[in-house]
């Protein structure tokens, strides 16, 4: 059954200036005990894509936003990388009085989580990557029809083209259940060109494949034995590389965050409590 957010999923929203860039960060349960949980989204993807997720992580401190050029954050006048990223992050964090958290980054957000957890160690308690790799040249890229839509996303200037290209981008559940695809991106705030484009653009220049030995934070790597956009070969990669890591593998596309949004969510519970 789809799920149908209320307007902010019982959280709040509010701008924040960080590297020059006002961005839309929504919060939930701040005020409650325990590490809170920060989330980095995927390509050109807001927040309202995660009520889904978020609704089975009941009573957890929440943190996400809307990456510069992304949903309702400002689009930066200057070329980003990911080490801005995650800088801009952790000025957010700081502004809201963030110690310590957990983050975890899907898909293009995975990226940024990894760096922030390489920058700064001592604050990140668990790590979780979803649907993710490490970037650079030794990544298994998808389907050529994930890559032309990953460089010219058509589908953000039609819906109805959107509707029909996105399953055949994500691949499994999502081309059996092109309906559970429309679900998913209902609530999807269409992103700026240039904010967009920044973002494959940040990525393409990024990899952490040359130090991701060095980190000894806990990780749980998340993959879907049918993503079509980020195959399985690059969680498996994550896994191989990072000292103190698990990977578990759902049988779900690129879609599996939503798709699979119930035992994901029972997945993080267990790993970020344990």
């Amino acid at each position: 059954m789809p799920h149908t957010p209320n307007a902010t999923e019982n959280g709040r929203f509010r701008m924040l200036s960080a590297g020059g860039v006002a961005l839309r960060v929504y919060t939930r349960d701040l005020d409650r005990p325990g590490v809170p949980l920060v989330i980095c989204n995927g390509l050109g993807q807001s927040v309202e894509i995660l009520y889904p997720l978020l609704h089975e992580l009941p009573d957890r401190p929440i943190i996400a936003f809307d990456a510069a050029g992304v949903g309702r954050s400002d689009v930066p006048c200057d070329v980003t990388t990911i080490p801005q990223h995650a800088a801009m992050l952790g000025e957010v964090l700081d502004q809201l009085g963030v110690g310590q958290f957990d983050v975890m980054g899907i898909s293009w957000g995975g990226a940024v989580a990894q760096q922030i957890t390489r920058d700064q160690p001592d604050r990140v308690r668990k790590l979780v990557l979803a649907i993710t790799s490490a970037g650079g040249i030794v990544s298994w890229w998808g389907s050529p029809v994930a890559l032309f839509e990953i460089m010219f996303p058509l589908r953000y200037a039609n819906k109805a083209y959107g509707n029909f290209i996105g399953p055949f981008m994500y691949g499994g559940e999502a081309i059996l259940q092109p309906a559970l695809f429309r679900e998913y991106t209902m609530h999807a705030i269409r992103p700026t060109y240039k904010g967009y484009a920044a973002q494959v653009q940040a990525l393409c220049s990024w990899s952490s494949v040359s130090w991701l030995g060095d980190l000894k934070t806990p990780t749980q790597i998340i993959g879907g034995a049918l993503d079509l956009l980020i195959p399985i070969t690059n969680q498996m990669l994550l896994t191989a590389l990072l000292p103190n890591a698990r990977l578990r593998v759902f049988d779900a596309g690129h879609l599996v965050m939503y798709s699979r949004r119930a035992e994901v969510g029972a997945l993080l519970a267990g790993f970020l409590d344990d």
